[in-house]
């Protein structure tokens, strides 16, 4: 018997979706019998619900704007509509790229960069080693809001090993959005 305890107390800042779709997305996605073509279609679907809500994270400013009835309407632009180029999506390359793709589709006008994290598979820790020559991240980024796009976490030694790459590169880790699909509790 397996009881998994609420992730929710683990972090202050975790938020865990919640939406009807997704036991549906995640039953087709691990159903051996979805041909790659669905497996690519349901993830995407997946993907972009996980980067709209990981854009509404970042940072809002009031507006206000006219209605066809010329009612005036209060709202909220996200400073990905205000300012994109102040918010940095960073992917981990080849994983991160897919979740990148739909954070692009959202924000077309953001700014890109790019970790490469692999596993010492040599070493009895597997801990995760960063590769310098594979990082890209745009002049500016400790000014940015990120949004880091790693849709994997198992043990959290890559995830804990790309914040610390932000953070030495400068970025405030309170803005920082990791968005992730599937994770264990241990990574948490």
């Amino acid at each position: 018997m397996s009881t998994t305890k609420d992730p929710r107390g683990m972090h202050l800042n975790l938020t865990i979706l919640k939406s009807r779709v997704f036991a549906s997305l995640f039953t087709k996605i691990r159903d051996k019998n979805t041909t790659s073509t669905e497996f690519i279609c349901y993830s995407k679907r997946l993907m972009r619900i996980l980067a709209e809500d990981a854009v509404a994270h970042l940072p809002t400013t009031p507006h206000t704007v006219t209605t066809p009835t010329n009612a005036p309407y209060h709202g909220q632009l996200s400073i990905v509509d205000t300012d994109p180029d102040m918010v940095c999506a960073v992917s981990i390359v080849r994983a991160g790229d897919s979740l990148l793709e739909s954070v692009r589709d959202i924000a077309p006008g953001l700014r890109v960069g790019k970790l490469w994290i692999q596993r010492n598979e040599i070493s009895s820790t597997k801990e995760a080693v960063h590769s310098c020559s594979c990082t890209k991240l745009p002049k500016g980024i400790g000014e940015m809001d990120v949004i880091l796009c790693d849709p994997m976490l198992a043990t959290g030694g890559s995830s804990c090993t790309e914040l610390r790459i932000l953070v030495d590169h400068g970025v405030d880790p309170k803005k920082i959005v990791l968005a992730n699909v599937i994770c264990r509790p241990e990574g948490l």
